[in-house]
C-alpha cells in the first residue's frame, strides 16, 4: 500500500464529509482512511461512520480526549502505507492529487519528504500558496533544505503541506509531542535534520480551510505561549546534534525568533507571565541583523516589543 492518510476528528460536523469524500472519491485506490475521533460531542463520529463499510476506510474511537498530537501518533502507529499524509477533518484536497503524490514519488525515487503547495480558503477567497520559499522542483538532502529556508528566515511548520515516509518516521521515532499547542513547530525542525531527502513539488493539492471557530483563533492564547517557550527550550537540544556550523547558526536564529513569537502570541509581556520569559535569550542566538535589532528591543521592553510586532502584522 502506497498511502495512509491520517485524518483526526473532532467536532466537525459541518466539514467531515467534504473531507472525507474528497479522499474517497478519488480515481487512484492505492491508500487507507484513516479516521480517528478525539471524543467528539457533535455528530462527527457518527458521520465517521458512515463511510466505515468501505474496505479500505478505518475508523478509531478514542476514549479519553488527549487532542491532536495524541491522535495523529494513534494514527502513525496504525498505518501500513510506505507514506503517510495527515489531513485535518475540517480541510480537503483536490481531485485527482492522489495519482499525483504517486506520481512524484516514484518519479523522485522515494524521498523522505515532499512538500508541496497548498490552497489557503477564508470566506472572501481562495489563495495558492507555498510553505517552502526554496527552489520548486528541487531535490535536497535534509541539512541543505533547511539551511536554503533558513537563510531566507523561514521553515514552515505545518506537517498537513508534506508527504512522509512512514519508515523514516517510525525509525526515527518521530512522533508529535502530546499535550501541547503548536505541535508542529517542535516536530518539524526535527523531521527536516533527520531527512537524508527532501523533495519541493511545485503542485499545490491541499485546501487549507481557515474557521473562525477554529482553536487558534481562541482569546486567551497563554498556554499557546508557554508551550511554544518550551518547545524553544527543546529545539535547544537538537542543536546539539548539528555539526554544520552555518546550519547551527541558522537554526538558532530560527529558534531565538520562534521564542519571541511565543512571547507575543501568548502576551507573555504581562506582569503575572512575565516569570516565562527570559528577555536575554534571543539577543544571544540571533544572526541576522534584522533579527537581532528585533533582539534588543525585546530585550529592552517586552511590551514595546509586542506593540511594535502587532502595528507590524
Amino acid at each position: 500500500m502506497l498511502l495512509s492518510i491520517i485524518v483526526p476528528i473532532y467536532n466537525v460536523e459541518n466539514y467531515l464529509k467534504r473531507c472525507i469524500e474528497s479522499v474517497i472519491n478519488q480515481k487512484m485506490n492505492d491508500y487507507e482512511l484513516i479516521l480517528i475521533d478525539d471524543c467528539s460531542t457533535d455528530s462527527s463520529l457518527k458521520i465517521a461512520k458512515q463511510y466505515q463499510h468501505i474496505s479500505n476506510v478505518q475508523v478509531i474511537e478514542k476514549k479519553k480526549n488527549a487532542g491532536l498530537s495524541d491522535t495523529r501518533n494513534i494514527g502513525l502507529k496504525k498505518a501500513q502505507g510506505d507514506y503517510v499524509l495527515f489531513l485535518d477533518s475540517d480541510d480537503y484536497i483536490e481531485d485527482g492529487s492522489l495519482q499525483v503524490i504517486q506520481n512524484t514519488i516514484l518519479y523522485q525515487k522515494h524521498p523522505d519528504i515532499i512538500y508541496f503547495g497548498f490552497y489557503e480558503e477564508s470566506e472572501n477567497k481562495i489563495e495558492k500558496k507555498y510553505g517552502y520559499i526554496s527552489t520548486k522542483n528541487h531535490l535536497y538532502s535534509g541539512s541543505e533544505f533547511a539551511k536554503s529556508e533558513l537563510r531566507r528566515r523561514n521553515l514552515y511548520a505545518p506537517a498537513c503541506f508534506g508527504v512522509f515516509k512512514r519508515e523514516f518516521l517510525i525509525i526515527n521515532e518521530l512522533y508529535f509531542k502530546v499535550g501541547i499547542y503548536h505541535e508542529d513547530e517542535l516536530w518539524t525542525p526535527q523531521v527536516v535534520l533527520k531527512a537524508d531527502t527532501i523533495y519541493t513539488s511545485e503542485y499545490a493539492y491541499y485546501h487549507y480551510v481557515r474557521r473562525n471557530d477554529s482553536i487558534t483563533r481562541k482569546a486567551d492564547k497563554t498556554k499557546n505561549g508557554i508551550d511554544l517557550i518550551n518547545s524553544c527550550r527543546e529545539l535547544d537540544e537538537l542543536l546539539n546534534s548539528i555539526e554544520d556550523e552555518q546550519l547551527y547558526r541558522l537554526m538558532n536564529n530560527h529558534i531565538a525568533m520562534l521564542y519571541m513569537k511565543a512571547m507575543s502570541e501568548g502576551k507573555l509581556y504581562q506582569k503575572e507571565k512575565r516569570k516565562y520569559i527570559d528577555r536575554f535569550y534571543p539577543l544571544k542566538k540571533t544572526c541576522f541583523y534584522k533579527d537581532k535589532a528585533k533582539a534588543v528591543l525585546f530585550a529592552i521592553n517586552l511590551r514595546l516589543y509586542f506593540l511594535a510586532n502587532s502595528i507590524k502584522n
